[in-house]
């Protein structure tokens, strides 16, 4: 799967390679109804291409390394400076309630966000995401010195974990605003170690562009 998508975040074109079992037709509808039901997005099917393969795989092999989703809009250029993560920190509280506190990087300096929520598998990952929109909203306080960025908000618009090609990835989709400009972001990370960490990436993945063209 591959996504290519403008700065601010409007969709240009999605690559889908599947078997024969599904149509291509049918596929692009699905894509389309996934996007819409889960992140608001409408896509042209015309920007949604399908490749199938007819070929069974059964000659076992060794395992190919761990390749990110390439979403393009969040790749900066070699040397742009970026949002890091630090690290985060899971604290389950009583009552099914979970506290999530989210640190990260911006030129040396070290910036966390705070976040609370039932402590159920999906309502922890969005929790997890809050607290990393959180911590990225004092990045972006942080560099205001003339009071342009104080408008800056980032609400979490859905998380969502899902298969693909044998493989878990989490989604989470972004609404920007900042003054009249508003954008819905989108971002997407397999799941390599915990889902938590990976929920925080897909939102870093999100939002780095955005947030950084108002730095």
């Amino acid at each position: 799967m591959r996504v290519v998508a403008r700065p601010g975040g409007e969709i240009d074109e999605i690559h889908l390679l599947t078997n024969t079992e599904v149509s291509p037709k049918q596929t692009v509808r699905n894509v389309e109804s996934a996007l819409k039901a889960h992140f608001h997005l409408e896509v042209d099917h015309r920007k949604i291409s399908v490749a199938q393969s007819s070929e069974a795989v059964k000659v076992e092999k060794e395992p190919e390394p761990e390749r990110p989703l390439l979403i393009e809009k969040i790749l900066p250029p070699p040397g742009e400076p970026r949002i890091l993560l630090l690290g985060h920190q899971v604290e389950t509280e009583r009552g099914r309630r979970v506290k999530v506190s989210v640190s990260v990087e911006w030129n040396g300096e070290e910036f966390t966000g705070q976040a609370l929520g039932t402590d159920l598998p999906r309502s922890r990952l969005e929790t997890v995401a809050k607290a990393t929109l959180a911590a990225i909203e004092e990045t972006a306080l942080a560099q205001d010195q003339d009071g342009s960025k104080a408008g800056i908000t980032l609400a979490l618009d859905g998380v969502k974990k899902m298969e693909a090609f044998d493989r878990s990835y989490i989604l989470v989709g972004v609404d920007a605003i900042h003054e009249r400009d508003v954008a819905t972001l989108a971002g997407a990370t397999p799941v390599e170690g915990t889902p938590e960490r990976a929920a925080i990436l897909a939102t870093l993945q999100a939002t780095h562009r955005w947030v950084r063209g108002r730095f």
